[in-house]
């Protein structure tokens, strides 16, 4: 759990500016999850991580004050109506992504995970959507995705880049499943001051371990290939929305 003292200056008014409050709620739910409901191996994979964590999930990450204060929700909707056509995204999880994309705009919906557990809730939450009929999940690698080159309009992800062993990887798959005049859109934790002061919240649960909080997201779409179309720091500059598109060909 995020220490409670940080909590409490997180959201108190009278503890310091508006600005660095959503700062510091930004970084407190990236960081809140609840205690695990089983103990987890000394070792364990980032896919058995999250099968642990699944049932508490969304209660932290979803439904908390500090995820609600900070407007995580308005966040992912700002990611997810930029998707059309035949749409992939990585890092699915619970799906808490799927009740913000248009039904209007999007063909298909291709969601992977490396949790089935994660899935196993996504698929709950589909089932409910309008959409539902649409998505498929199904557990995969995102550094090897199982797609032919050009398979997708738009490449959607959320808080996983920081979570892939291999990003750069990752996005080198991405740039070969994107169709020509397709975009990437991203939100993600991103290298920054905030970043770096709260480096030791990844010590405060198993989840919060596996993400990287001081990566370079801009670095990285572009090393991979793909031209940066935006580039925007939010939530206090601990996260950063980004879309990009297929660079010329190498």
């Amino acid at each position: 759990m995020l220490p409670l003292s940080l909590l409490n200056l997180a959201v108190s008014p009278g503890s310091r500016s508006l600005a660095d409050r959503r700062c510091f709620c930004a970084a407190a739910a990236a960081a809140v999850i609840a205690t695990p409901p089983q103990a987890v191996a000394a070792s364990p994979t980032t896919a058995a991580i999250y099968d642990a964590e699944a049932s508490a999930y969304d209660a932290a990450y979803a439904d908390s004050l500090v995820s609600r204060a900070v407007g995580f929700d308005s966040l992912r909707r700002s990611v997810a109506t930029r998707a059309h056509g035949d749409v992939l995204e990585l890092g699915v999880g619970t799906g808490l992504n799927l009740p913000f994309y248009e039904p209007a705009s999007v063909r298909t919906l291709t969601g992977i995970d490396a949790s089935s557990g994660m899935l196993e809730l996504a698929r709950r939450r589909a089932g409910d959507l309008p959409l539902g009929p649409r998505v498929t999940l199904r557990i995969a690698d995102a550094a090897a995705l199982p797609f032919p080159d050009s398979s997708f309009d738009a490449v959607v992800d959320t808080f996983g880049l920081c979570v892939f062993e291999a990003p750069g990887a990752v996005l080198s798959e991405v740039r070969r499943v994107l169709r020509p005049g397709g975009e990437v859109v991203l939100l993600e934790h991103d290298d920054g001051p905030v970043s770096r002061a709260l480096a030791f919240t990844r010590g405060t649960s198993a989840v919060a371990a596996t993400c990287a909080y001081d990566q370079d997201v801009a670095a990285l779409v572009t090393a991979a290939g793909l031209r940066l179309s935006e580039s925007e720091p939010v939530a206090g500059g601990f996260l950063r929305r980004v879309v990009a598109g297929r660079a010329l060909e190498r």
